[in-house]
């Protein structure tokens, strides 16, 4: 297992050569005149917020490093693009830190606890490796989502986010490419990445870092760091596979990531046998109810928030050796969890998203009652301590592509053998956790606050999605996929695991009439069908991406109910869906401990 696990001496010179300078702005003449952060004007200014979060609690989480170490800040704010059509595609070169809502990210202003105005989600943080300042992700980059109507906006903390973080990578690969290759450029890469070091350096004094060795002084050439973070860019996985779709990649777009995929890649695939394509992209889900939440992910496979977590930050750039000791911060993770057990289903804000009919949504609640809460407000068990099991259901039952459940019970190669993803992962997560544990001198009384043992006494566990299934009674027969409570489900399109479908109005609409393709990206938000505007001539901040339902992984069959229903009804059903809340139901258990 730890041969398998290693951080690999090539890539540790790598990372070191990567986080190995400061920060600094580099762009053409023109470009200079722009902040490197600056959002498009079309941005709307002072969103709506509606669901448990105060403003104290984003400033403390929105930027709050959980150990991703992804690349140096430096060369982000050097590095310059090319202009999109959306910003006038005339030729000229622009910061690549321009526009980041190109991607999806949502912007931030700058603020005590945001120096740099880098977008919701983004961390800069100095290194664990040798203290210089990186840029990283935290788990609000994917899951604080921004619904926009009649130029305003409603931010949802704990929503899906539309965004695409694969194509930034990729995007970063192609700009560094075309540095290298071009001399002017190089050299204004150059003396901006030592230029701007020092100011980077005052707004990130060493004594806030809580670093663990001492800063190396040490100055390396532009030319050299720019060629290693190709080079280390190009052995990403997911980049090399986004242009490898026809051997069995399927294209993330916005709002979807295959997180498993990408964990046996970074797990396990320094052999090369276990290396497999990223085939199970599902959308992010939102985070509300978390803590009751007894299994966790879509494929109910998880109990443990902590090793969740760990799982997470190995997902967004924090890094391992082979003895197991980490960047990724616990304590970090520990504060997010805390704030997420917060948030509530969002409020349907009126002033933005429009009045409710609510004669209209009088008339859905008993369609509501008759066709949907059996499943979705009625769980399957509730522990003493109050954890909920919610009803899961078989892969034919939900329709939509299997590959995400099978892929957890793939087996891959270890110094042990072969073994099931889930087993192996388990052990490799947890021996992170209990290697942190030890090397910061954590108590067994702040480990149990950590995992919320009075919450979730029972052992932390990986189950394979199907091969486990017959071993617990809520997943007998091969049931894997959970229904949740539907409260604020208005905030979370595009609907079904995969994010194959639309909005409410099609989820409502027999499997077969349902659009085979659909525009995702833009913001704008149809506040009749519960979904984001679909067209292709839809506001977008970036190049819009054509979901394909015909394509393996993207299949939008499934969840067939509903469908009886009259056009009428079902307007009446998605507008009660805008005004459901937790409380309407009682949620008496099938079963009883």
């Amino acid at each position: 297992m730890r041969t398998s696990l290693r951080l690999r001496s090539g890539q540790a010179i790598i990372v070191a050569l990567i986080v190995g300078l400061g920060a600094g702005v580099g762009c053409s003449p023109d470009a200079e005149k722009a902040s490197a952060t600056t959002a498009p004007a079309t941005t709307p200014a002072g969103p709506a917020y509606s669901n448990g979060w105060s403003d104290a609690d984003r400033r403390a989480v929105y930027h709050l490093s959980t150990g991703g170490e992804v690349l140096s800040l430096a060369l982000l704010q050097s590095l310059e693009r090319s202009k999109l059509p959306q910003e006038g595609n005339d030729g000229a070169l622009v910061p690549f830190l321009q526009n980041l809502e190109r991607y999806g990210f949502i912007p931030d202003p700058a603020s005590e606890e945001n120096p740099f105005g880098v977008p919701v989600g983004w961390t800069v943080t100095r290194s664990l490796l040798d203290t210089t300042v990186v840029a990283g992700f935290n788990c609000t980059t994917c899951h604080v989502g921004e619904l926009r109507a009649g130029g305003k906006a409603v931010r949802v903390d704990g929503a899906p986010n539309i965004m695409r973080i694969n194509d930034l990578f990729k995007d970063m690969k192609t700009e560094l490419e075309a540095t290298v290759g071009d001399a002017p450029r190089m050299a204004r890469l150059a003396a901006n990445l030592i230029r701007n070091r020092e100011e980077n350096e005052a707004k990130l004094p060493a004594d806030r870092s809580g670093t663990v060795i001492d800063r190396t002084k040490e100055k390396i050439d532009a030319l050299p760091l720019v060629k290693a973070t190709v080079d280390y860019l190009r052995a990403m996985k997911t980049i090399s596979e986004m242009s490898l779709v026809e051997n069995g990649a399927v294209e993330n777009g916005y709002g979807r990531v295959d997180a498993f995929g990408v964990a046996r890649n970074l797990l396990f695939g320094s052999d090369p046998r276990n290396l497999r394509p990223q085939d199970a992209p599902v959308s992010f889900p939102h985070m509300w109810g978390l803590k009751t939440t007894a299994w966790l992910q879509w494929g109910a496979n998880i109990n443990s928030v902590m090793e969740r977590n760990i799982g997470q930050t190995l997902g967004v750039g924090a890094r391992f050796d082979s003895n197991f000791v980490t960047t990724s911060r616990l304590d970090n993770l520990n504060a997010l969890e805390k704030r997420v057990y917060k948030l509530t289903p969002p409020e349907w804000k009126e002033d933005v998203l429009g009045p409710v009919d609510r004669t209209l949504a009088d008339r859905g609640k008993p369609l509501y009652d008759k066709l949907c809460s059996n499943c979705h407000e009625r769980p399957f068990a509730v522990s003493p301590t109050g954890l909920v099991t919610y009803q899961l259901f078989r892969l034919n039952e939900v329709g939509t592509s299997p590959v995400v459940a099978t892929n957890f019970d793939r087996t891959v190669n270890t110094p042990k053998g072969e073994r099931r993803l889930a087993a192996a992962a388990f052990e490799a997560i947890e021996a992170i956790k209990q290697q942190y544990y030890k090397t910061h001198n954590i108590s067994p009384e702040m480990q149990a606050e950590w995992e919320g043992r009075d919450m979730r006494p029972q052992p932390a566990a990986f189950r394979s999605t199907l091969a486990d299934a017959d071993k617990y009674p809520d997943s007998k027969g091969g049931r894997v996929y959970p229904a949740k409570p539907l409260a604020g489900i208005w905030a979370t399109a595009p609907y079904l695991n995969n994010g194959s479908v639309a909005n409410m109005w099609d989820l409502l609409t027999r499997p077969e009439k349902r659009p085979k393709t659909f525009t995702v990206g833009s913001r704008e938000y149809d506040t009749k069908t519960l979904g984001y505007r679909s067209t292709p001539d839809a506001a977008s901040a970036g190049p819009l991406f054509v979901f394909d339902a015909t394509k393996p992984g993207n299949s939008n069959a499934g969840h067939v109910y509903g469908m009886q229903l009259g056009d009428e009804d079902k307007w009446a059903l998605i507008e009660y869906l805008k005004v459901l809340k937790s409380s309407d139901y009682t949620r008496e258990p099938i079963t009883k401990p």
